[in-house]
């Protein structure tokens, strides 16, 4: 239904392209703030030279901050807002639209999001005292 005019036969007026750029760009960043938890421990204990790189570390970390921030201010994801916007709808209506919705979209309370994301970034902030990462180019 059309958020704007209540309408249930919306035309979409985003291009597929665009509005598969924005979920690329959405899930890319689940998978690599999600996949960063486990996988700085984890490399850092196997000794995997891409796991110490600051730069990757910083940027791991900065998305995490971001993330928690905005939903302790309660601000929309600029990449929801933008995919809403191309689709001219408020929610997705394909396949694979539903299912990622499914996947990444739970249904929980707000304050379920402040903890758990607020939980990660205190192990994200961890990880970097614990598996400290190191200038790659061999200055400390």
């Amino acid at each position: 239904m059309c958020w704007q005019c209540g309408y249930t036969d919306v035309v979409k007026t985003a291009t597929p392209k665009s509005t598969i750029t924005s979920d690329a760009l959405a899930i890319g960043g689940i998978i690599f703030i999600t996949f960063g938890f486990f996988l700085i421990p984890i490399g850092y204990k196997f000794g995997w030279g891409w796991i110490a790189n600051t730069k990757l570390r910083i940027f791991h970390s900065g998305m995490m901050l971001f993330v928690t921030l905005e939903t302790l201010l309660g601000i929309t994801c600029p990449l929801t807002s933008i995919e809403n916007s191309l689709r001219g709808i408020q929610q997705s209506k394909s396949f694979i639209g539903y299912w990622i919705k499914q996947i990444i979209y739970w249904d929980f309370p707000t304050q379920f999001f402040i903890i758990l994301y607020c939980v990660f970034l205190g192990w994200t902030f961890l990880m970097w005292k614990l598996c400290p990462p190191r200038n790659t180019k061999g200055v400390e």
